[in-house]
């Protein structure tokens, strides 16, 4: 399991002895007079969450005041990230089945996440039973959210298989190679491909189980060697997973669909949306808010099948519903900062479309200027890969800005600008195998 900090501190049950719980991630356990785990529960701030157990009664449910009774004595156990706190929070609830674990809000059986590794091709699918199963998980969407969450690090299906007929995500990238697809290939490259697929569903498999570091130095091993060896396509895709599995570990999982609700979720979004108004304040006096804010990205292979991907943050939530795709026209060979404007001046002529707060392009103070070429009446910043340098515009002249990563408004430009990386990249790699297939 992903290694934890383990910190186990009995205390008597009060209000004094709350304080002297960590202001840390981690998982809570209430204990009866017996000793018996009771309760478990997970928290980005244990000490906030417990305290909440601890209000007034008339402001608990019934449920939750028998439980608030019962309690002895709490331990704690610090985590690393809140994805480890998750997992680390199901397998203490299936190791001792408290009492008043009552999982999910509609007090239904507890979600599983079910990988039958005995399959050739494992379907990953939630079920409620535990039979050797992962989990239990408080909710369906806490299952879902986790799944789609690792996904990008690692491509597996969920869909039954259908020979020929590959699964939504597949052209999404989100499940590459597809079984369905798998099924149709010769024996040679089935066997290769099955290959490719087991090994996807045992990353998954040790994600689940806790075991990110070890996963992300293989990952590394793999991308140096890739560079090693001058593939860079390869390497960089590596490099991806990486950066996606370390923002896996920096994710908060909304606590509101858990059995107990926090606004930890909420004010998370807001943080970062505030940070990244302070940052480019000084740029950009004309922002009030940050409700809408768009992506925009360009995806080629020497200037062939280039396309263009529009995303969009909405409240701080990406809304797939809005994102749009552009298939570049009239451009010759690789003319990056044309296929921007181009994009620009297409999307800018969808007056239907809400014009956002905010646009960010993929890449430097060239790809900026073109974009701002277009339209003066939006705020356009970029955001260079190398160094994650946030690009604007300082009075006419494009400067870069050298802010620390761990600021939670780089957070939420890195989401937007891999978002529509990934996107573009989907397009064009289906715009690439459809030319193939019709040159056959």
């Amino acid at each position: 399991m992903l290694r934890v900090v383990f910190d186990f501190d009995r205390m008597d049950i009060h209000s004094k002895n709350i304080t002297t719980l960590p202001h840390t991630c981690g998982v809570y356990l209430y204990k009866n007079k017996n000793g018996v785990i009771i309760y478990v529960g997970k928290a980005i701030d244990i000490q906030k969450r417990v305290k909440q157990y601890f209000v007034h009664s008339s402001q608990l449910s019934s449920k939750t005041n028998q439980l608030v009774m019962a309690i002895a004595a709490i331990d704690h156990i610090k985590t690393i990230s809140e994805f480890d706190a998750i997992l680390l929070e199901a397998k203490l609830i299936s190791t001792y089945q408290p009492k008043y674990n009552m999982i999910a809000k509609d007090d239904k059986s507890p979600i599983y996440i079910r990988i039958p590794l005995h399959d050739k091709l494992p379907i990953v699918s939630l079920v409620r039973k535990s039979n050797g199963n992962i989990g239990p998980f408080q909710s369906t969407r806490v299952a879902k959210q986790i799944l789609s969450t690792i996904r990008k690090i690692v491509p597996f299906c969920c869909q039954k298989i259908h020979k020929g007929k590959r699964c939504f995500y597949t052209h999404l990238e989100l499940c590459n190679p597809c079984p369905s697809d798998i099924m149709m290939f010769d024996e040679s490259k089935k066997q290769k491909f099955t290959k490719i697929y087991r090994k996807n569903i045992f990353i998954l498999k040790h994600l689940l189980n806790g075991k990110a570091i070890g996963i992300r130095k293989k990952l590394n091993r793999t991308m140096l060697k890739y560079a090693k060896a001058n593939d860079f396509e390869q390497a960089a895709s590596m490099r991806n997973q990486i950066q996606n599995l370390d923002n896996l570990l920096q994710t908060h999982f909304d606590p509101s669909l858990y059995t107990t609700i926090s606004n930890d979720i909420g004010n998370t979004i807001s943080n970062e949306l505030n940070d990244l108004k302070q940052i480019l304040a000084p740029y950009y006096v004309s922002i009030q808010t940050l409700h809408r804010i768009e992506g925009m990205d360009i995806s080629q292979t020497s200037g062939a099948h280039a396309v263009g991907s529009l995303v969009v943050l909405d409240n701080g939530i990406m809304n797939t519903s809005l994102y749009r795709k552009f298939a570049i026209r009239n451009i010759l060979g690789q003319n990056d900062t044309e296929m921007i404007r181009q994009v620009m001046t297409r999307r800018l002529a969808h007056k239907e479309w809400i014009y956002p707060d905010l646009f960010i392009v993929d890449g430097g103070k060239a790809q900026v200027a073109a974009a701002s070429s277009c339209t003066e009446a939006i705020p356009i910043i970029g955001l260079a890969k190398k160094f994650e340098r946030i690009i604007v515009n300082d009075n006419g002249t494009y400067k870069e800005l050298h802010i620390p990563i761990t600021r939670p408004g780089i957070h939420v430009l890195q989401r937007i600008r891999d978002e529509s990386h990934r996107f573009a990249h989907s397009y064009h790699q289906l715009k690439r195998k459809k030319a193939f297939l019709n040159e056959i």
